[in-house]
């Protein structure tokens, strides 16, 4: 089984123990990330699942489904699952904070993290998921995310770009994913589409003055150890894609 279908074959499982859970209350369960856009990385890639409820659940019911997921992913051969939990009418109308149940990291390669508190964490990464959820999110139970997850303002995706690239900037030690995720925000600032990391790096190959920064990113994402990223140049072409967002913000005013 390659990459792209353990990811499903793990969505799968987690999207079956949810509807073990959470019954009737669970109205869809998405698989996002690179399980929806493609470009899944060998040892890299986790599982992203969303899934909506019809109501809040209970604290009982919070910590059934977080034991339950967890138990689950200890076993899978990918890095792990990120995992968020809303209700309908959260997504119907996402908030500039949106407002989620339960957001969850967990896995055999992946550090844990459970909030219950959107307030607790960075906007960012809410905004943007839902944005790619409800164009690219590919149902593994209950209808398409375009039928739940409402539209979001271009003004507020443009923002939680910035913030990403910021956030990136001054927490990731990962300098690939610094590039590549700077890539993918490049490219909707241009053209709003959200592609795969592997496809916006292809994309940004053909635009960006340092073409060897995206080309040692995407080498490093698929393994080849022999490879190293600049930080200085990291960090220059970020300021570079930063700006660009920041223009079109500009522009929009």
């Amino acid at each position: 089984m390659g990459p792209q279908e353990q990811v499903e074959a793990c969505g799968r499982d987690a999207a079956g123990l949810l509807g073990r859970l959470l019954g009737d209350d669970l109205v869809a369960v998405y698989l996002g990330g690179s399980g929806a856009l493609g470009g899944v990385a060998a040892g890299q890639s986790d599982v992203d699942l969303v899934a909506v409820c019809a109501a809040a659940p209970g604290e009982e019911l919070r910590r059934a489904v977080v034991a339950g997921l967890g138990g689950l992913v200890m076993g899978w051969p990918v890095r792990g699952l990120e995992f968020v939990l809303y209700t309908r009418a959260a997504v119907a109308d996402p908030a500039e904070r949106p407002r989620f149940e339960l957001n969850l990291n967990v896995g055999p390669r992946m550090p844990y993290h459970l909030s219950l508190d959107p307030a607790s964490e960075p906007a960012h990464w809410f905004v943007l998921d839902l944005a790619i959820l409800r164009d690219h999110g590919r149902p593994l139970a209950g209808p398409p995310a375009r039928d739940l997850v409402g539209p979001i303002p271009r003004r507020q995706v443009l923002e939680a770009l910035g913030d990403s690239l910021a956030w990136h900037g001054a927490h990731e030690p990962a300098l690939q994913q610094s590039v590549l995720n700077a890539c993918r925000g490049w490219r909707f600032t241009e053209e709003g589409v959200w592609s795969s990391k592997d496809d916006a790096g292809a994309w940004a190959l053909a635009r960006t003055d340092d073409p060897a920064t995206v080309e040692t990113a995407l080498a490093l994402r698929h393994g080849d150890r022999s490879r190293r990223l600049d930080p200085a140049r990291v960090r220059a072409f970020q300021r570079r894609v930063r700006e660009r967002v920041e223009e079109e913000l500009a522009w929009l005013d």
